[in-house]
């Protein structure tokens, strides 16, 4: 049966989701602009929509196939176009990214004390007023520095950033452990799928209206997403204040190395570094620190190789493709529904073969490897279809990556995790993109694919990582496997001896002080090291005498 935080995360998703493809086509607008106006003074303003419209599509279209046929594959005007378009997406993208990291880094940290509706409310007004003064360019024939105006704003509003710490968090709540990867995996092929068929329409509806309908419907699915907040369920998490406010619940936190160290700093300061703590190696045991640490560095380099793709859409605007917006459509299209049926596909084969999630990242990364190099190599379309065989598995990493810390984390160090994620996620994707972006309009005139090429290089870091990361995880397998044994086997054998009664008399000491220690904490704190030191000198034998 599905609660209402799955009705709600569905429908705040699919809201979003189609809201995000409605404002994907600004760049082909851009492009289009400065290809359509070309030669052209910088400093005019720009061209009402509702002149690009059909017709535009063809005259370009036409102009493209011709170049393909010359020895200059790409004429001055798609170059200029191109170079323009990068450099205006590259600029605006700065001014978006200062805001939202500052933003999304306040959120991550006071997440537990917010409310979730007045978060959620305010990011979706930040994203429908960009859309608004978006419009005001287009209609008001307002000059390029609204373009940075407008970025600003939905950057200090977070946008997509904190919608998806609240969706991540709300999700995590409500699925079991061992769901969530399989959770995490099916609900961004739903997301996939409602993407697909978006695009799929919005590229036949820009050649029959042009753009400004579309935008307008994308105003339309933010306030409907604001209109689900009011059906968002109290969180079951966030209200309660963390479980580890006070010496007291330090001690009785599962894991023996947090006696010594306090996870809540008193300095308001200090909180600033709480998120970067969670992977200290005193809080944690050896293995899982260095694993946490693992699957953040692979996330930000599958990340940084996912931002290689920023420029895509130049590329296959541009000759030897010439594609229109119809062409887009249908290659987004075609590319989320493969994504949204075969990464699943993938993922319960992978799991029926016994693959971890870690293996799995990896071959998601050889995937990625795969994609970007045949669409870098592509001269034709039936080529580039060629590379969606290899997409659908290429986005697990991102899939996974929150599933498989949250099994590492408790319950109270997942704010600041997941925070520090989306972190790294904004910083990445922000001046990734950009620096990608800046890079297409430099390297354009002699190697189109350039960017591609260093995107699959990137992939490579990734993958070695995730392979590690296998190997450490079958070796902590094993020697609990192992230490289980031998644990049932001593059991085993001391129940036999004559001497049992005895033996568990003289452990009472060692079991005493562990007890002590744990229930009588808070009145001595001033002896809690000689204690814990004391209680811990005594492990084996203190779980004969609990089993006994």
């Amino acid at each position: 049966m599905i609660d209402n935080n799955t009705c709600f995360v569905m429908s705040m998703m699919c809201f979003h989701t189609l809201c995000n493809c409605c404002l994907a086509i600004l760049g082909q607008y851009i492009y289009q602009y400065f290809l359509a106006n070309y030669p052209n003074d910088d400093s005019r303003a720009w061209i009402n929509i509702t002149s690009l419209t059909s017709h535009i599509y063809e005259s370009n279209q036409g102009t493209c196939m011709q170049n393909t046929t010359a020895e200059n594959t790409t004429s001055a005007a798609e170059v200029w176009a191109q170079k323009r378009s990068a450099d205006l997406i590259f600029q605006s993208t700065l001014w978006r990214a200062f805001p939202v990291i500052i933003v999304t880094y306040l959120f991550g940290l006071y997440a537990s004390r917010l409310n979730r509706r007045l978060v959620l409310f305010l990011s979706l007004f930040g994203g429908a007023l960009h859309v608004v003064i978006c419009q005001a360019i287009i209609y008001r024939d307002l000059p390029e520095y609204w373009w940075y105006i407008a970025s600003f704003i939905v950057g200090i509003a977070g946008g997509t950033n904190v919608v998806g710490i609240v969706l991540n968090l709300i999700i995590t709540e409500i699925t079991e452990d061992n769901e969530r990867s399989s959770r995490f995996v099916a609900i961004s092929a739903i997301s996939t799928a409602v993407s697909a068929a978006a695009t799929f329409g919005i590229g036949y509806y820009i050649q029959w209206r042009g753009y400004t309908d579309i935008l307008w419907m994308a105003i339309g699915f933010e306030v409907l997403c604001m209109f689900s907040i009011l059906f968002l369920p109290k969180s079951t998490h966030s209200s309660s204040p963390p479980p580890i406010a006070d010496d007291t619940t330090s001690l009785l936190a599962p894991s023996s190395v947090d006696f010594n160290i306090k996870t809540v700093s008193s300095s308001k300061c200090s909180q600033y570094f709480d998120m970067c703590m969670i992977f200290s190696f005193r809080r944690h045991p050896p293995k899982k620190a260095i694993s946490l640490i693992i699957i953040i560095v692979s996330y930000i380099f599958h990340t940084l190789a996912s931002s290689s793709l920023a420029p895509l859409l130049w590329y296959l605007l541009g000759a030897p493709f010439c594609w229109t917006s119809k062409d887009l459509g249908y290659f987004s299209a075609i590319s989320q529904i493969a994504i949204a049926v075969f990464s699943v596909l993938g993922m319960k084969i992978l799991n029926v073969f016994g693959a971890n999630d870690a293996l799995i990242c990896a071959f998601g990364h050889v995937s990625f490897f795969v994609y970007s190099l045949i669409t870098a190599l592509s001269k034709n379309t039936w080529q580039l279809c060629l590379s969606i065989l290899a997409l659908p598995f290429s986005i697990y990493q991102s899939s996974l990556t929150i599933s498989m810390l949250s099994k590492l984390l408790e319950v109270h160090e997942r704010h600041n995790v997941f925070a520090l994620l989306t972190e790294i996620n904004t910083i990445i994707a922000c001046f990734g993109s950009s620096f990608f972006n800046w890079l297409y309009a430099r390297t354009v005139t002699y190697e189109k694919n350039f960017t591609l090429l260093v995107g699959c290089g990137l992939c490579v870091v990734p993958f070695i990582l995730n392979i590690y990361l296998y190997i450490i995880n079958r070796r902590t397998d094993s020697e609990e496997r192992l230490s289980v044994a031998e644990h049932v086997n001593v059991n085993s054998s001391t129940f036999s001896l004559p001497n049992n009664v005895l033996t568990q008399d003289a452990d009472l000491p060692g079991s005493f002080l562990s007890s002590l220690s744990l229930n009588n904490s808070h009145c001595l704190s001033q002896n809690q090291n000689e204690i814990t030191t004391r209680a811990n000198s005594y492990p084996s034998t203190s779980e004969r005498h609990a089993f006994a």
